[in-house]
């Protein structure tokens, strides 16, 4: 086959079904989708009381073959079923389904008369098979005649003496053809018609091909070229690169008809009609090669005008070498600002600053809306300043007037229909201004049906929509929406963007930790995709307990980041939480920290009040890390004081930190009920992954006691006197005569055991909870 652009695959070997291959024996187990109803008529067929004849006609490739056998392995049919094969040819053959054995029928069959081919003796067929081939089950015996090429009127005759033979013997008949002229069928000969798979089925099909990752819209234009045709959908689909499959190069259609194509269209190419080539797009193809049309290549088009346009629209970015150079229509620099805004990717590697060779009045009016002619001149000038506004954050992790932008999105949200691209970057603006209220409603009033839309505007609007579900808690929502984005151009999951979110839905949702920090493509990505990242993966690791690893990441993330998507409020008061289960005994935040926390929130920033809750969880938590708890009594003092609508999801995480916080100082008492009722929260909102974390919390002794330090051996308890003297692990390697990576492995042991974090941490509790073995050998 050869693909529209790129160098086309190897074209692997096919089954001769045209089906996904599978474990099992002689293809029974291969996956069947899409054929339920034939799969139960064909079932009942097979261990029906009468003997009879079943036809089973499809054109090659449509999974005739694969489709009986499956029937038959659902039943336990196959244990007494006898395939023949090849019963037009001199040299035809029968097998047992069960069996490894080859029965040869060469001298039961001979020249047809009238028409090609040769034609097997009924009766001896039967007789042969019977006698030759072991019936390995006790259900009624059934002859499979597979890969019968034509049944023409003049094949009736021989149809009803098989099935005669059959009724003698109490056995049944299948028979699968391509082409049956049904008005000459016998009376007692059923007919199943396998006709084209629908578009679910053949992409389940595609998804189980080892290799074939197809992203949707490429299933979909896959379908429509094979015409539902599961063996033509495989082999075009081999025929794609990686790229081109995954969506991430553009594939409108084959060149060329492959074998598979030729073989399912060469005895309806002459005959078929406008509305055939309509159904089947590569009759056409195949008619211009019989025709000897011009088939060469088509020459690969620069990226330029329109087509970058469609590149940029269908996020064909492996396309794109560089979006510097989409040129300077105003359209197609509107895309790229947008596709590059989505993505986080880099604007240029090491070309600098990108700016667009228009002016911004031109193509900003793209990027927000479909049709900007009805756009007044101060809406399209606040479009001007918004998109200056979140470029430069892209730059620099900053924005210079926050207020400024909050009017900005207040005035385009009055605009017209929206370019979904523009709408997720306004979701985004509004939820880092920390309006998830104003962001809501943006998002539901303005996003309205995906017919029409690009493929970029669907992932956008998927992306603004699990953002949002992420800054309300949502977390299973935003989880669906992060899989409908990658399911439709699957590369979007190697975005930083995706990576984070999906990183934050599994800790929240399932209570599993990030398995790594590093991006995909290091260097590759913009400030604000890497902070926004370093935050995400931050609060995933706060959400499962790790809070070292999270307040070090949280504290990059911000640096590189002031204004992540999930606001200020949110991102400070996961940073100071972190801090305080981290160093619950040292006070108050470490210099790095803190100045990324004292420039103060706005009241504009604290409408929302969710966010107003962060905000009071962050006061609570500075407060109490500098000891400072003056009018502070209880979980209440960790919430908004002006009454307000909380959601169950900030209730939740205001309870998490004030029942982490008395834990760590000692006060289980008052913790309990809080972490319990933090524990029924999380259930109740759908994310059991904060559970775990109380669990751990609930069920985590205060201080290890008496009996947690006798489970020290005798060497344990030498490094733990070294170490409380001051010596450090080079020299207790020394003294030990060890290597140093020893020291620290034992060391570790010993922190796990007695369920502490560090050296600073195992001195203090020496000096409050000091064991008796250790004042014994003092």
């Amino acid at each position: 086959m050869g693909p529209e652009s790129g160098p086309p695959a190897a074209t692997p070997p096919h089954e001769s079904s045209g089906w996904a291959s599978a474990e099992g024996s002689r293809g029974l187990d291969r996956a069947v989708h899409g054929r339920d109803p034939e799969l139960r008529v064909i079932a009942a067929f097979a261990t029906s009381l009468d003997p009879s004849t079943l036809v089973v006609s499809g054109p090659s490739g449509i999974g005739r073959s694969t489709t009986v056998l499956a029937a038959l392995r659902r039943t336990g049919a196959h244990l007494s079923a006898v395939r023949v094969v090849r019963s037009s040819s001199a040299r035809p053959y029968a097998q047992s389904l069960v069996g490894r054995d080859r029965l040869d029928l060469s001298e039961l069959a001979a020249p047809a008369d009238p028409g090609p081919g040769h034609e097997l003796d009924p009766a001896g067929l039967l007789e042969a098979v019977d006698r030759g081939v072991p019936h390995a089950g006790g259900g009624p015996r059934v002859l499979f005649v597979d890969d019968v090429e034509l049944l023409p009127p003049g094949a009736t005759a021989w149809l009803e003496r098989l099935g005669d033979a059959a009724y003698e013997r109490d056995w049944r008949v299948v028979l699968a053809t391509r082409r049956v002229v049904r008005a000459r069928l016998p009376d007692d000969v059923e007919l199943v018609e396998l006709g084209p798979l629908a578009v679910r089925p053949l992409r389940l099909l595609l998804d189980e091909r080892p290799g074939l990752p197809v992203a949707r819209d490429v299933a979909e234009r896959l379908h429509r070229w094979s015409a539902g045709n599961p063996r033509v959908a495989l082999e075009l689909a081999d025929g794609l690169s990686e790229s081109q499959r995954r969506g991430d190069v553009g594939w409108t259609g084959p060149r060329t008809v492959g074998l598979a194509a030729r073989r399912a269209y060469r005895d309806v190419v002459d005959e078929a009609g406008t509305a055939d080539v309509a159904r089947h797009p590569l009759l056409g193809l195949l008619r211009e090669e019989r025709a000897a049309a011009d088939g060469g290549a088509v020459g690969r088009v620069s990226v330029g005008g329109t087509v970058a346009e469609t590149i940029l629209d269908g996020l064909h970015l492996d396309d794109v070498t560089a979006l510097a150079d989409a040129g300077a229509d105003p359209r197609v620099a509107a895309r790229a600002a947008g596709v590059t805004l989505l993505t986080g990717s880099a604007w240029a590697e090491g070309v600098g600053r990108w700016a667009p060779p228009v002016a911004a009045a031109e193509w900003t009016d793209h990027l927000w809306w479909r049709d900007p002619s009805g756009v007044g001149r101060a809406t399209r000038g606040a479009g001007v300043r918004a998109a200056a506004a979140l470029i430069e954050l892209e730059h620099t992790g900053r924005l210079a007037d926050p207020a400024a932008l909050r009017a900005d999105l207040g005035r385009l949200g009055s605009g017209p229909d929206p370019h979904w691209l523009g709408l997720c970057l306004q979701v985004r603006g509004h939820l880092l201004l920390g309006d998830g209220s104003g962001a809501r409603r943006f998002l539901e009033n303005r996003a309205g049906p995906a017919e029409g839309r690009t493929v970029a505007e669907v992932v956008a609007r998927d992306l603004a929509a699990a953002r949002v579900a992420m800054f309300d808690g949502r977390a299973a929502d935003a989880r669906a929406h992060l899989a409908h984005a990658t399911d439709l151009r699957p590369s979007a999951q190697d975005w930083l963007p995706v990576q984070g979110l999906r990183a934050v839905a599994a800790a929240v949702l399932d209570g599993a930790a990030p398995g790594s920090t590093l991006p995909a493509r290091p260097g590759a990505w913009s400030t604000r995709a890497l902070g926004e990242f370093a935050v995400d993966l931050g609060t995933a690791h706060l959400a499962v307990g790790r809070a070292e690893r999270a307040a070090e990441l949280l504290t990059i993330g911000l640096e590189r980041c002031a204004w992540p998507y999930r606001g200020r409020a949110q991102a400070r008061a996961d940073l100071v939480e972190a801090h305080m289960l981290h160093e619950p005994f040292r006070g108050a935040l470490p210099y790095q920290a803190r100045r990324l926390v004292d420039p103060p929130v706005p009241p504009d920033e604290r409408t929302d009040a969710d966010t107003a809750a962060a905000h009071a969880r962050t006061l609570a938590v500075l407060a109490a890390l500098e000891g400072d708890e003056t009018g502070r009594s209880g979980v209440e003092g960790w919430l908004p004081a002006e009454p307000a609508p909380v959601s169950p999801w900030q209730r939740l995480r205001s309870l998490i930190a004030y029942g982490r916080h008395e834990v760590a100082h000692g006060d289980r008492a008052s913790a309990e009920p809080a972490l319990r009722e933090a524990r029924t929260l999380a259930h109740l909102t759908g994310v059991p992954g904060w559970g775990v974390a109380v669990d751990a919390c609930l069920t985590g002794p205060d201080t290890p006691d008496e009996h947690v330090w006798d489970q020290l051996d005798d060497d344990e308890r030498e490094l733990v006197r070294l170490a409380l003297r001051g010596t450090t692990n080079a020299q207790i390697a020394r003294i030990a005569y060890v290597s140093l990576r020893t020291v620290a492995n034992r060391f570790r042991q010993i922190y796990a055991v007695l369920h502490v974090r560090d050296r600073r941490d195992l001195t203090e509790l020496a000096r409050s909870h000091p064991p008796a073995w250790l004042a014994e050998r003092a």
